[in-house]
């Protein structure tokens, strides 16, 4: 009987902690701008890096360009717009600031990176090579932190040095005569033309989580929301040829999808080149299967359109 006295007082001082924990969590919010930070921080970020940003939502994101050769996948040139671009982000996370990001470099100079990323005290969650037999072969790298914003910025820094440089100028040519309104069409959604590549991105459903508070008293997953401005998106890009168009990306999949993803991509022709797992201990785990294909534009939108048919993706937005 004592016992379930006192499991029940337990109990109720569990629910009380949590009320008052919202209570302040809510007054909180109320001083404080979204995010919880005020432009000032987001200008000594983009100061500490030297780079520019952007705020969305309650992230601060920062895209930028390592000096990087151009790519040559299958004996094809792949346009600057066909790869997945280098970024960081910043947030907040009970009132502990974050940094999780990714960069692109050769795979000669991705060991020291990493290396420089160790010694700095940044995270690094995985090295992957997204298009095996690309030549030069490349590596992407991910990375995360904890901290405060303008420190992580300024040990980021250090770490990637001149890698941190301000994204290039697009450059400004189109995809010449690719049917783009077929291709939105099969796929249900606008892709947007970036530097010779006809781009698509799709965000997951549901909600992704990473990086819980380990001192969290009621032991509850309260970990930061990932989404397209922390990398948890599909991504995918058509480029036309000579003859035909190669699609080139990757696909943001829980594990249950990978096989009747790989099955979907391989009745057209497009084969998964990499799987990779980079992230630590997001809830739910995601994947990214990383692609690529050759073959007429109109048969590769309907080989990703029937692989997004297998991911369980918001209703598509039908394009104008």
């Amino acid at each position: 009987m004592h016992h379930g006295k006192f499991r029940l007082s337990a109990v109720l001082l569990a629910m009380a902690c949590a009320a008052f924990a919202g209570f302040a969590s809510l007054a909180r919010a109320r001083q404080r701008p979204p995010g919880g930070f005020t432009p000032a921080h987001w200008v000594a970020v983009a100061h500490a890096l030297g780079v520019p940003g952007e705020v969305r939502g309650d992230v601060f994101r920062v895209d930028f360009s390592p000096a990087l050769p151009r790519i040559r996948m299958g004996g094809v040139l792949l346009a600057p717009g066909a790869l997945d671009p280098s970024w960081v982000s910043f947030g907040e996370q009970a009132a502990l600031g974050w940094m999780v990001g990714r960069v692109t470099l050769t795979a000669s100079a991705a060991p020291v990176a990493i290396g420089r990323l160790v010694q700095s005290g940044i995270e690094v969650t995985g090295a992957i090579d997204p298009l095996p037999g690309a030549s030069p072969s490349i590596t992407t790298i991910y990375f995360r932190e904890m901290g405060e914003v303008a420190a992580l910025a300024r040990s980021l820094k250090q770490a990637l040095g001149p890698a941190l440089r301000a994204p290039s100028i697009p450059e400004r040519f189109g995809v010449g005569r690719m049917n783009v309104a077929g291709v939105d069409r099969i796929l249900n959604r606008s892709g947007e033309v970036i530097s010779g590549a006809l781009v698509f991105r799709i965000a997951r459903p549901e909600k992704i989580k990473c990086c819980g508070v380990p001192s969290d008293p009621l032991l509850v997953f309260s970990g930061l929301p990932l989404g397209p401005a922390t990398g948890v998106e599909s991504r995918f890009a058509f480029q036309p040829l000579a003859a035909g168009s190669l699609v080139v990306g990757r696909l943001a999949v829980r594990h249950d999808e990978i096989n009747p993803v790989e099955r979907a991509l391989s009745v057209f022709g497009i084969v998964t080149v990499a799987l990779a797992e980079p992230l630590v201990d997001e809830q739910p785990r995601i994947s990214f299967l990383y692609l690529f294909g050759r073959g007429k534009a109109l048969e590769l939108a309907a080989g990703m359109r029937a692989a997004i048919e297998r991911i369980h993706h918001l209703p598509p937005v039908t394009p104008p």
